[in-house]
């Protein structure tokens, strides 16, 4: 179940969940909607929907996320927060935060993968060492089928032939882990 699921099932819409808990109807719309995830949300936001739901705080922890990850967000965020920080800052803030982990234990590998190959990308251009022993086994890993960066829709047999179609090359960091990206630093 969904977030938007269980709204449905406890017959709440998200304009009485907004104004029951006084939590922003923008926030609340976003969860509805899978620009974000309960587990991103702060703790006093999750406690109040959990008390207005009437439902166990870890009940909202189990929720669904990895239909609910929309990619193209998760990635224009990630890369609007990378130009506005300096590079290696922004992947020790990424390591720090063990977003990599928490991707990965909730079964969203494309975003562990992504946001593992954008540290590596970095720490190569900054001409450093990969961040130690922690991600070792994760870059032994890769996506079964190659992941296009730039829509879900958009399905290759291969990274190559992605690369010849869509004429780019993808930047070996991320075609390691079957994923598609040309540019991390050419975003909108």
């Amino acid at each position: 179940m969904n977030f938007k699921e269980l709204l449905q099932k406890k017959n709440i819409t998200g304009y009485a969940l907004a104004k029951n808990t006084g939590i922003p109807y923008t926030t609340i719309n976003d969860l509805i909607n899978g620009k974000t995830i309960i587990q991103n949300v702060s703790l006093k936001h999750a406690l109040a929907i959990a008390d207005f739901l009437k439902v166990d705080i870890r009940e909202l922890n189990k929720l669904e996320t990895k239909s609910q990850i929309e990619f193209r967000y998760f990635r224009n965020n990630l890369l609007a927060d990378l130009k506005r920080t300096e590079p290696m800052a922004f992947a020790r803030k990424i390591i720090n935060s063990k977003e990599i982990d928490y991707y990965y234990k909730n079964n969203a590998k494309e975003c562990a993968y992504y946001l593992l190959a954008l540290i590596d990308y970095i720490f190569e251009i900054n001409k450093k060492e990969l961040y130690g022993k922690r991600y070792n086994k994760l870059r032994k890993e890769k996506l079964d089928d190659p992941f296009f960066t730039g829509s879900k829709i958009i399905k290759f047999k291969t990274v190559e032939e992605a690369e010849k179609a869509l004429h780019i090359k993808a930047m070996p960091e991320f075609k390691k882990f079957n994923i598609i990206e040309e540019d991390v630093f050419n975003v909108a």
